[in-house]
Formats: structure tokens, C-alpha cells, sequence
């Protein structure tokens, strides 16, 4: 390796002009690796199971509206992230997964319905 490769790899920091304006420091919330998100996995979902044992099963039904609401709220405070373009990703995928339920949930909703009504027709025309 040459003087001149590893001065291009590693370029000197240029000296802070003192009339710049500095922008705030972010402060990380999270910051570590594969084990760490795992572990952060395990959490939320020992959480989520907990109190979905604790509500007799009844809580799974607000599960996709706490998608939706948590990608939005990414998706509104996603500049402010760590990593912007992963939090605006990881909004979108929960947003998606939440409305998919929701719209299939709305479709069975409709479809159960509907069923009632057409077999209240059906035996009105027996009698």
C-alpha cells in the first residue's frame, strides 16, 4: 500500500471553522448489534404475549391499530432518527402489515354480514 492510498482512505479532518454554526448532537436511543435487536425482539414480543394472556386474548384485535399508529408516528419524527431512511422503512412495513389486517378484517366483517342478510332472505322466502 502506497503513501497516497493510505492517505485517501484515512484523509486528515480538517480543522472546525469556529464561525459555523454547529448543529445539535443527536442523542441515540438504541445503538447495538444482531444480538442486541433480537433481545429487543424478545422483549416486545414477551411483552405482547403477556398481555395478551392477561386480556384473555382480547387484545390481539388492537394489534393492527398499534401498527398503523406507531408507523405513523415513525413516519412524522422519522427526521429526527438515528437512521432516517430505516426508520421510514421499518414505518411503512408496520403500516403495511397493520392495514393489511385491518383491510382483511373489514372484508370478513362485511362478508359475515352479509351472509346473515342473505340467509335472512332465504328463510323468509320458505315460510
Amino acid at each position: 500500500m502506497t503513501h497516497t492510498e493510505r492517505d485517501a482512505r484515512n484523509p486528515v479532518p480538517e480543522k472546525p471553522n469556529k464561525d459555523a454554526p454547529r448543529r445539535p448532537r443527536r442523542t441515540v436511543t438504541f445503538r447495538g448489534n444482531s444480538y442486541d435487536l433480537a433481545a429487543l425482539g424478545a422483549l416486545a414480543s414477551g411483552v405482547l404475549v403477556l398481555v395478551s394472556c392477561l386480556t384473555l386474548g382480547q387484545f390481539a384485535y388492537c394489534l393492527p391499530f398499534l401498527a398503523v399508529g406507531l408507523g405513523l408516528i415513525g413516519l412524522l419524527a422519522g427526521k429526527d432518527a438515528v437512521d432516517p431512511e430505516r426508520t421510514r422503512l421499518w414505518s411503512w412495513l408496520g403500516i403495511g402489515g397493520g392495514g393489511l389486517v385491518l383491510l382483511l378484517g373489514a372484508m370478513l366483517f362485511v362478508f359475515y354480514f352479509t351472509c346473515i342478510f342473505f340467509a335472512m332472505l332465504m328463510s323468509a322466502r320458505t315460510w
